[in-house]
């Protein structure tokens, strides 16, 4: 009896840890600023890969800042690429992002270490605050971000919050920034194991009333 209740309860843990998706929208201008983010953390190698896609509607909109929650684990920056549709080859640009803890980091001056579970801040430029916009994703671009993990990343990514700089579109009278944020739900791969598993469970335990 003990496997058929494995079964389900590890189809919910895999749909729930292995990957995630989160789309992600402005704080003072939500109808132009977004991007979509998905993870993919895979324990065989102690790796992870962090997926962002610039999909901001605006006629500019330049993320270069990205802040989340890494749990009980360290993140090395390995590989940065940038994809657009009109580049087959990706680009490397590792070397201009950074990745550092929320501990010393300011959101528009506020430190970060009072965000509840938020530990990592990957941005570039000079700091996750603002100044001048140097390298980052811009409208329409994906970019890739793959980590060396150490220690066991037992929680997928979560609490996301982006930070954008030159946004511009028809009816703005100058360029402006803005703070994306976002509620991470299950990737549609995994959809459908998530439900298997709860299925299961609500079998079990019909099956258990019953008998």
């Amino acid at each position: 009896m003990y496997k058929f209740i494995f079964v389900p309860i590890l189809a919910v843990m895999l749909a729930t840890s292995a990957a995630q998706a989160a789309t992600i929208s402005g704080w003072t201008h939500p109808d132009y600023v977004k991007a979509d983010i998905n993870t993919s953390y895979s324990p065989a190698d102690s790796s992870l890969l962090l997926t962002v896609k610039n999909t901001s509607p605006a006629d500019s909109a330049t993320l270069r800042g990205l802040l989340f929650t890494a749990p009980d684990v360290t993140l090395t920056l390995r590989e940065v690429s940038y994809y657009s549709q009109s580049v087959s080859t990706p680009i490397q640009v590792t070397k201009n992002w950074n990745i550092d803890s929320a501990e010393g980091t300011n959101l528009n001056a506020e430190p970060m270490k009072y965000y509840d579970g938020l530990n990592t801040v990957l941005y570039t430029g000079n700091n996750f605050q603002g100044g001048n916009p140097k390298t980052g994703l811009d409208v329409g671009w994906t970019a890739t971000f793959l980590f060396d993990v150490d220690g066991e990343m037992e929680a997928p990514l979560n609490q996301f919050i982006a930070r954008f700089q030159s946004i511009d579109y028809a009816g703005m009278t100058a360029s402006d920034s803005d703070f994306a944020h976002s509620v991470p739900t299950p990737i549609p791969g995994a959809v459908w194991l998530f439900t298997f598993g709860l299925a299961g469970i609500a079998l079990l335990r019909q099956r258990i009333i019953t008998s």
